[in-house]
């Protein structure tokens, strides 16, 4: 039998590599190059300056599920959020308006086949992907409903 991996078992200073849970799986990612982090950035910048009251946009932000006796941890490229959540390490996903990840050659699955449909398994509404290979105007990819989040797509494609 496979050992479930807990928020608890993680090192407390993972400062580097970026460790994250699905399911009891660890899956441990050094952090991406420059051009990934101005990405980040930029997508950060263009989010923040547009959110509305009771909106926060992090640059990165532990977004932790509970579920069946098991824990899943993700930290998305770009958190959008609710502001009035109450716990200072985690989120939980019902807190989350949309997950953001910019795609780096090593992350391409994760990014764009585990952690779409992971996110949408919790619930999370809308998830965006920048992928920093694709043809330039053609990178940006919104997936599930972004009806609540207009000011967020005019941001990132305006």
């Amino acid at each position: 039998m496979r050992q479930q991996v807990r928020i608890a078992d993680l090192p407390e200073d993972s400062t580097w590599p970026k460790h994250e849970i699905i399911d009891g799986t660890l899956i441990v990612t050094p952090y991406a190059g420059l051009p990934h982090q101005a990405a980040v950035g930029r997508l950060h910048l263009a989010l923040a300056g547009a959110a509305p009251d009771g909106v926060v946009v992090y640059p990165g932000a532990n977004v932790r599920r509970v579920a069946d006796g098991g824990e899943s941890l993700l930290i998305p490229d770009v958190v959008v959020a609710r502001a009035d959540t109450t716990d200072p390490t985690y989120l939980a996903p019902e807190d989350v308006l949309v997950a953001v990840e910019v795609v780096s050659p090593g992350s391409r699955t994760m990014d764009l086949v585990t952690k779409r449909a992971t996110y949408a398994a919790w619930g999370i509404p809308a998830y965006l992907v920048l992928d920093l290979a694709a043809p330039a105007g053609e990178g940006l990819t919104w997936h599930g409903d972004t009806s609540a989040v207009a000011w967020a797509v005019a941001a990132v494609q305006g």
